[in-house]
Parts: C-alpha cells; structure tokens; sequence
C-alpha cells in the first residue's frame, strides 16, 4: 500500500549543508517507490540567501518552502513546518529531519518494515528511529536511548545491530512519526526554545505507551555538534555572562531543561533548577558533582 509522508525540516544558514540534506532525499525516489513524499521546510530567517538558492534549484520537487519569524530556532520551526504539512492532509507519518543530515538510501525500506513490524506487534503506528554515524570516523552520533538512572538521566545509546530494538526517548535528527502517534500526542510542545522538544515528545510517547523502534542500521550521516565542553570558556565569563548563558537557548538553556524535568521528571525539578544556579554561580563545583555523577 502506497504510503505519503512529509518530511519537516528547519534550517537557518548553512545552505550548503541544507542543499546536500535535500539533494539525497530527493535524489533517492527509486528507493522510496511505495511512498509519497513532500517535504515542508522552514527558513527561519537565513541570512545566506537560502530562500533565492533553494526555490530556482528545487523548484520541480515537491518542496514547500516556508518562512519563519527568524526567532523559532529548531523546536518552533520544525512546528511551522508540521502545521503545514498537517493543514495540508493526508499524511500517514512525519519524518523528522535535520539539515545537516544526509539520509542513506535503505532509510526508507527500514521505515517500511518498521512500520509493518509495529502494526503486527502493537495494533498501531510508532516512532522509528534512525541512528545517524559520523562521516569519517563510522561512530554512532545520535538515535534513540535509554535512561540508566531516573536521578542523574544517565543514558545508554541503543547502536543498531541488524534488529529492531526499543528504546525510551530519541533525538530527531531522523525520526519517524506515525499518524497514529500524531492523533494522540499532537505534534512538538511550543514552549520549548530550540532543543529540547523531541526528547520531550518522544519520552511522552513512550510513557503512553507508543513503541519507539530503532531501525536496523545506520540510516543517516551526521557529525556531532553538541560535544561537551567549552567549560573553560564558560569558567572565564563574569558572573553576569554566565547568568545570560544559562538561559541562552544556544547556551545551557535552563529554560528547556527546567522544561523539561516539569513535563517528563517532575520529581527532579527543584534539584535540577538548584543546580542550574550552582552552575552559574559556582562553576567549578557543579562541574565536579556533574562529572561525579555521570560516571
């Protein structure tokens, strides 16, 4: 049976690695054949002239793009682009995507089995997700994991190993959303800024008891941008600039991590707002009892 999806993207800058992200969705249709796709992106407000790149050299594809307020980062714009594809109809899932993603051709006859193997077991649609692996060094970069310790949220990473596996929460850098799972959870919650929402959505689907799959192998290339670090440099900020980091949303962004813990961990809330406070006042003693507990 013919499915349609609707891939939703978000993308500020970095046209190149938007153009390379589009060029392998759409240069891969003998490989989705069974599907229809259309993919819905959001500029948010770009100064590299994405908007005049990508309409002339996409401009036969079924692409639809949309422009943001310029101040929606990831979380607001990958919304206005699901809206879109919402008000638009017809869709049995939404595949999340990231712009620095390239997708690897086997992604969607995994989505295909993925999707058969969870209306066999479960009744119903799930999440699947796609692990994505660095393109130099083949190490896993993100995809779905679990958490190890309801205090700390210490997580373990489920690497695909040839077979559908299960896991708690995932990241969205390639990640599958049933029409199922929409009709009950809705779409991305809006009070986040930036990240922070796909964990957000994904642990709440599992608690309701959604199966998030991993596929079976990697479906994606993707480098890691969200290292730890840039402790010293935090270190070396006054008080007043450490404060400001801490809400940033390209900074710690307690905002979303109070967020968070409000949503999906109520029971660490005041801790985790405590500690987002000795972290801005006393660094070198947070980063210590950080270290210490996730090891």
């Amino acid at each position: 049976m013919m499915r349609n999806i609707a891939v939703i993207i978000t993308v500020y800058n970095r046209i190149d690695k938007t153009i390379a992200c589009l060029d392998a969705v759409f240069s891969q249709r003998e490989k989705y054949h069974f599907f229809n796709v259309d993919v819905y992106l959001t500029d948010d407000g770009s100064t590299d002239d994405t908007l005049k790149i990508l309409q002339p050299r996409f401009s036969k594809e079924p692409l639809s793009i949309l422009s943001g307020s310029g101040n929606m980062f990831w979380n607001g714009g990958m919304i206005h682009s699901w809206k879109a594809a919402i008000e638009h109809g017809g869709y049995d899932g939404y595949l999340w995507l990231n712009n620095d993603t390239i997708i690897l051709p086997d992604l969607w006859s995994e989505l295909q089995e993925a999707d058969e193997y969870s209306k066999e077991k479960f009744g119903k649609g799930g999440i699947y997700v796609g692990s994505t692996k660095d393109s130099l060094t083949g190490q896993f970069t993100y995809g779905g994991f679990d958490f190890t310790s309801k205090w700390t949220l210490k997580d373990k990473f489920l690497y695909p190993n040839g077979s559908f596996q299960f896991c708690q929460c995932a990241h969205g850098n390639v990640t599958y959303i049933s029409h199922d799972v929409v009709e009950k959870m809705g779409i991305l919650c809006e009070q986040y800024l930036h990240g922070g929402g796909d964990h957000d959505y994904t642990y709440l689907a599992y608690k309701a008891g959604f199966p998030l799959i991993v596929l079976k192998d990697y479906v994606g290339i993707c480098e890691n941008d969200h290292q730890q670090g840039g402790y010293a440099d935090f270190l070396s900020m006054s008080l007043k600039q450490r404060i400001k980091y801490l809400y940033s949303p390209l900074g710690f962004n307690l905002h979303n991590t109070l967020l968070l813990q409000k949503r999906c961990f109520p029971y660490r809330y005041p801790f985790v707002w405590l500690m987002g406070y000795l972290k801005a006042f006393f660094p070198k003693m947070y980063f210590k009892i950080y270290s210490q507990c996730r090891n």
